[in-house]
Parts: structure tokens; sequence; C-alpha cells
């Protein structure tokens, strides 16, 4: 059987969880991977053929088709049994009658476009057209499956897969950095990520913790919650795009990983956090609260809750055994349940019944 990968990305969450993906599959099948040329090819393993594509920015109609013509001429080359789609990406429209003709499958990773999303309407518009061209959908959570039938899918047509583990992270682990009792907030900036809750959380932490440091790490516009910092003291802001070799040494010194959010679907960041055993505190959002366990690898509480959301970090920072056990329970819990080699044998037969046969080519 063989698989083309399609995620038309450089950096980011997406390439992380592709190559991942990627990497399980190909024990399975025949894979390649069509995806950005900039990104970094060590993240893949031997057994994947890779298709790097020059993403030119969109500046006139004729870079666009001759762009177009290049990915077809790949898809051609590779002539696959499945087209597997990890992520929207405006080169949608121009492929939509050639990929409409494929078996295409679709990874679903946010049912609805997230608050705050740069081109908000357009993205919406972009979602729609890869539901429209999927044969079958994975996601990653019961909780996401119910809200597509709500949609109107079928409930026959949709999958429900974990999100693997991203433990491939503490191959960048830096001698000599220790735990030193920072809250971490890592990823992008957007407005569903309920950021200001967890700033709101600071005067109240301090009460019983005055030393509280809160890390915020990751790209976006970050101007807006200037105002709402009342002790600069208390905060580290790195509000750029974390390189993949630096990400391993925020969740080194986190003592607890937070995500406020105000609404969400799934996550890669708590199975980072699980990598380097660190619990987990997230709002009851998507189908975040299918992977933290309340109370044994992390906390869940309701969303915009800042009372509640400054107790349970309280309480993590408070109590080194619990901290501690709960970040190895964490761990455990991702080795046994976020295996991608699992996964990958999970979407074989959903790829076997979409070509209509029981034997892998």
């Amino acid at each position: 059987m063989k698989i083309a990968m399609f995620t038309l990305m450089n950096l980011g969450g997406m390439i992380h969880y592709t190559s991942q993906f990627a990497n399980s599959l190909s024990k399975y099948a025949n894979v390649h991977v069509i995806i950005g040329s900039q990104v970094d090819k060590n993240l893949f393993n031997e057994n994947i053929s890779l298709h790097l594509i020059e993403l030119n920015p969109i500046r006139s109609l004729n870079r666009y088709f001759l762009d177009l013509k290049n990915i077809i001429n790949v898809l051609d080359e590779i002539n696959p049994d499945i087209i597997h789609i990890s992520g929207n990406s405006y080169w949608i429209f121009g492929l939509y009658f050639y990929l409409k003709k494929r078996n295409v499958v679709l990874t679903v990773h946010d049912v609805n476009i997230h608050l705050g999303e740069k081109y908000y309407l357009a993205n919406i518009l972009t979602n729609k057209v890869h539901l429209n061209l999927a044969r079958h959908y994975f996601v990653h959570g019961e909780n996401l499956k119910d809200l597509m039938i709500k949609k109107g899918y079928s409930g026959k047509d949709i999958s429900v897969i974990k999100h693997g583990d991203y433990s491939f992270f503490t191959k960048y682990t830096k001698d000599g950095v220790q735990e030193d009792g920072s809250v971490l907030f890592f990823g992008r900036i957007l407005d569903y990520k309920g950021l200001e809750y967890l700033i709101e959380t600071v005067p109240i932490i301090k009460k019983q913790l005055p030393n509280i440091n809160v890390i915020i790490a990751g790209n976006g516009d970050f101007a807006k919650y200037n105002s709402l910092i009342k002790s600069p003291q208390n905060f580290e802001i790195i509000n750029e795009f974390i390189p993949d070799e630096h990400v391993a040494e925020l969740f080194q010194r986190a003592s607890v990983v937070v995500l406020p959010y105000i609404e969400g679907s799934q996550t890669g960041i708590i199975p980072i956090a699980s990598s380097f055993k660190k619990p987990a505190i997230s709002t009851n959002v998507g189908s975040i609260p299918e992977i933290i366990e309340d109370g044994v690898t992390g906390y869940i509480v309701p969303s915009r809750n800042v009372d509640l959301l400054a107790d349970s970090i309280v309480k993590i920072l408070k109590d080194d055994t619990l901290r501690k056990q709960m970040g190895e329970k964490a761990y455990a819990k991702m080795k046994k349940e976020l295996s991608w080699d699992a996964i990958a044998k999970d979407v074989i037969p959903t790829y076997r019944r979409i070509l209509g046969n029981e034997a892998l080519k």
C-alpha cells in the first residue's frame, strides 16, 4: 500500500505531527511525504520518501499555477493509493478537482477554526473545502467526533485516534538545566488560548508563592496582554517562534505546564509535557480532558475560572511529592496510550476499507 502524507508547511507542530506519524506508518506501508522544502529532514527516518515542495508566497496567478503544477507532478509520480492530508493549506483550492478523484483521508485537527486565527473567515472556507474532499476523517477524541456528527458528518466516516507522543523533543535535553519552579505556557499566542486568565492568576498565587515565575513562550501578538501584567518581575516573556532545539530547556525548567484555553480541540503540548515528566493543567475544552487524568496526571479546571486555575497551580507547586508523582504518571500514560506505532496500526484497516481490499499491496 502506497500512502502519500500531505502537509504543505515548513515549520511548527504540524511538521512534528506528520513526521512522527509517517515514521511509524512506514513500518506497515510504503510512505511518501509531500512537505515544504525548508523542513528539518532529520525528523524523518530513512524509510520515508520525502518530496520537498518550494512553497512560494502567492504574488501572482502565474506563480501559483506553476507551484500547483509542481505539486500535481509529484502526486502523479508517486501515484499513491491513499492521500492523507494533515493541516489546512490554501493550496487546496487549486488542487480540489485533482484530489476529488483520489482516495483522500483527512486528519481533522480542528473541527472549528479557533478564535484569533489569522485570516479567520478564509480559514473557515479552507477548512470546509478540506472536509468536502475527504472520504474518511480522523479526529483526536470522542468529543471531536460528536461535534462532527452534530455538524452533519456520518459517524461511520469518522475514526477516533490518539494524538501521539512527542518524546523526540527529549533528544534536545540540555545538561545542567534543572526544574526551577516555573509555570510554563507554551505555543502560539492566539485569543482562544485564554492567556489573560493565566496572567490574572499571578496576583492570587503570589499571596502564597511570592517568587512565582511564569514563562510565556511562543509567537503571536502579545501587545494586548502587556497591560494585564501587574508584576513584570514574575514573568518571563519569549514572544517568538521557539526552534525545536530550544523547546527542551523550557520544559526542563518548568514545574507545571498550563493551558488556560477558552476553547480548543486537542494539542501536542501535553505530550511534550508528559515526555519531560511534567504535570499539565488545562481547561475542560475539546478533547483535551480525554488525555489528562484529572487529579492523577494533572488537573482539569473550568474555562475562564481564574480562582480554580490559580488553586490548581499552587497545589502542584507547593507539593513536591504530588508534582513528581503526577509527572511520572503522565509519562507512563503517554508511553502506554500515545504510541505512534499503535496509531499507525489503527489507521491501516481504514485505508484498506477505502481501497476495498483486505490485503496490503
